[in-house]
């Protein structure tokens, strides 16, 4: 019989090993660091932590009083704070909860470790296995309804009695041609999309196919739909057809959507769903195909689980162009019905309030947003561009109304708009769109973030992210906002749980990473923020800024040579001049001087802005210089730059805090007091 939960386990009398071999899993004690297959796992602190306390202690139940007194010593912890981080560590090792390959929790009463486990030594011979109980010992265990209803009913609806043929090779892609009219290119094209969509082994398709039962999805990813016209230009369509299915699905509460960023990832690609899934940390996939033929869409689309690869579903629609919303969220619903998620009330109601819509203007939009999506001067103003045509042509068309807004704020962050007027405008488009459709995340959104950076209304700012987030609570913008402002107000362990549920629905976003870096960074979490601001690096190692805030976190943590290094990686990157200097007054005078180097070039900058700005108070304030760091912050007052919202809680002020200039700073800006802070 398997040991009980409180038992001593002797393998924690005798000294730690190098490491531990688990499964496939190498866990190395000293480095801290989880590898597979020669690729390291990234793990936060605490969740290494929990996975060494559960391998210490395998084969044995490892109770939740356990768990609290090895990995959270002196502190009292929830079994809810226990479940919530065996999740997370879950999700990176990729284990299933239902199917577990090393991790299995016991109902009410703690985990196990279930993979075998062996010591791994310096010199390492034949090493010693931790053999894990068996079935029979773990079910003792178990109270006798832990897996009641997990069983799954292997029934199937197929076209034929025999077994499903072999799956048909994927056809190739249309090459650039031009569209043809006729009734025979559309049926030749629809028999396509249906060969597309069934390519990886479907049965022969039915217009409507439901097979295995499966356990209950809880997460999913839309992937890119493929667009069938044969005609690039129309690339723009299907993403934005992709978009606003993401974002119908995406108002389900019980629902994990994974953002368009990240799907994006996989435009085109070839990988096989279940790594795809298993990179995203789904349970299921969405894909399919998209066709646009004169005033008629067709969408044809199928659900696959993960973990089986198994088609579960499929499903074919067409609709006239202005009655596209009609249709994705027609799809949206019959996605929730086939993962037996229970739609509540209200959103029911918000995926059947679409309505007609001018399809010209409809067509402006997904350009709109095609552009946008670029992050870049140029895409910024076309996508704007396009937002305006579309209103020209439909006035009441709230999207583009908020796409506007979005515009406006992009730019800012982007490209250097002047504060003043991306705010403004930005701010009236926002309130535009929320008076025609106050059911739009967005517009909340973009309406909060004026509250919040400009305005410097506290609780208007809370209150507009909340509303965002209760009608889209898979909104990755507006919960890495959320966290920003929880960030200002100084409720931190707020923030960071905002700042990573906005990572798990969006993981390669880059400006949603970098702001997990920076909730860190500001919590003073310094070994937490390195290591995600590392992990950024890797994901986008030609990526400028990644390389400025691990500069930002070795200044903090004096480790003045790396924090050079960094910087000059960025300057290397943006391909700036100073490099060169600055490279020589480091040689000659150390960081000090490198610091005074920096401040010199940064004030013959021609035009002061938001971005020379923080720069120019950041060196002053290392430098202890408190006057000269007081120019600058007085400068950025004038013209209310949103960076000021982090005065009181930015480790880079710690030098001046204490002035009483920078606290009267403080007090004008209004900013709300941290629980802790004593200034």
């Amino acid at each position: 019989m398997a040991p009980q939960a409180g038992t001593t386990n002797t393998r924690d009398l005798t000294p730690d090993p190098a490491g531990y071999q688990v499964d496939d899993l190498t866990i190395d004690l000293a480095p801290r660091r989880v590898r597979r297959a020669g690729t390291v796992i990234p793990l936060k602190a605490l969740s290494f932590d929990l996975l060494v306390a559960l391998v210490r202690a395998a084969p044995n139940l490892v109770s939740f009083d356990q768990l609290s007194e090895r990995v959270w010593p002196g502190l009292v912890i929830t079994p809810e704070t226990i479940v919530q981080r065996v999740k997370l560590l879950r999700s990176a090792l990729g284990d299933d909860p239902h199917a577990p390959r090393y991790i299995e929790g016991v109902r009410g009463r703690g985990y196990r470790m279930v993979a075998e486990v062996r010591r791994l030594t310096e010199r390492q011979g034949t090493p010693e296995s931790i053999v894990p109980p068996s079935l029979k010992e773990r079910k003792e265990e178990e109270s006798p309804n832990v897996h009641a209803g997990i069983a799954a009913t292997e029934t199937a609806i197929v076209s034929s009695p025999s077994a499903t043929p072999p799956a048909p090779p994927r056809p190739a892609r249309w090459g650039p041609l031009g569209w043809i009219g006729g009734p025979l290119i559309m049926v030749a094209l629809l028999a396509a999309s249906w060969a597309i969509v069934y390519y990886r082994g479907a049965s022969k398709p039915a217009e409507r196919t439901s097979v295995v039962v499966s356990p209950v999805i809880h997460s999913l990813a839309v992937l890119p739909l493929e667009n069938l016209s044969g005609e690039k230009e129309q690339e723009y369509f299907a993403d934005g057809m992709t978009d606003e299915v993401i974002s119908e699905l995406g108002k389900i509460g019980a629902l994990r959507v994974i953002s368009r960023t990240s799907v994006m990832q996989y435009k085109g690609a070839h990988e096989p769903l279940r790594d795809i899934a298993r990179k995203l940390n789904v349970d299921a996939v969405v894909e399919g195909t998209v066709l646009r033929s004169g005033n008629r869409v067709r969408i044809i689309a199928q659900l696959i689980e993960a973990r089986s690869d198994r088609h579960l579903w499929a499903h074919s629609y067409e609709r006239d162009l202005k009655d596209v919303l009609l249709l994705q969220d027609e799809v949206s619903r019959d996605i929730a019905e086939e993962v037996r998620i229970t739609l509540t009330p209200k959103e029911r109601s918000l995926l059947s309030e679409a309505h007609g819509i001018d399809p010209e203007a409809h067509d402006d939009y997904l350009r709109g947003r095609y552009w946008d999506s670029e992050f870049t001067v140029e895409g910024a103003s076309k996508g704007r561009d396009y937002f305006q045509r579309a209103i020209a042509k439909d006035p009441k068309y709230a999207l583009a109304h908020a796409g506007v807004a979005e515009s406006f704020i992009e730019e800012l962050n982007c490209c250097g708009l002047p504060v003043q007027e991306a705010f403004t405008k930005a701010k009236e488009s926002a309130i535009k769109a929320l008076a025609l459709d106050p059911s739009l995340a967005e517009a909340h959104t973009w309406l909060a973030i004026v509250k919040l950076q400009y305005d410097w209304d506290w609780s208007g700012a809370e209150d507009e992210f909340k509303q965002a987030i209760a009608l889209n609570p898979n909104y990755a913008k507006a919960r890495s906002w959320y966290s920003v402002d929880l960030t200002v107000m100084g409720r931190f362990e707020e923030a960071v749980k905002e700042a990573e549920r906005a990572q798990d629905l969006d993981p390669f976003s880059i400006p949603i990473n970098r702001w997990v870096v920076q909730v860190f960074y500001h919590f003073r979490r310094y070994d937490e923020a390195l290591r995600e601001g590392r992990r950024v690096r890797e994901m986008h190692p030609d990526w400028a800024g990644g390389y400025h805030d691990l500069g930002d976190l070795y200044e903090q943590m004096k480790m003045f040579p790396e924090a050079f290094a960094a910087y000059q990686r960025e300057l290397d990157l943006l391909k700036d001049n100073g490099a060169s200097a600055l490279g020589e007054a480091y040689e000659r005078s150390g960081y000090k001087g490198y610091l005074l180097k920096k401040s010199q070039i940064l004030e013959q900058t021609p035009h002061f802005n938001m971005y020379t700005g923080p720069m120019l108070a950041h060196e002053y304030a290392q430098l202890h210089d408190e006057p000269h760091a007081m120019i600058y912050l007085e400068r950025a007052y004038a013209e209310r730059y949103p960076w000021l919202l982090l005065l009181r809680v930015a480790p880079e002020w710690d030098p001046i805090r204490s002035s009483p200039r920078f606290r009267e700073l403080v007090r004008r800006v209004g900013l709300p007091q941290p629980s802790g802070d004593k200034n």
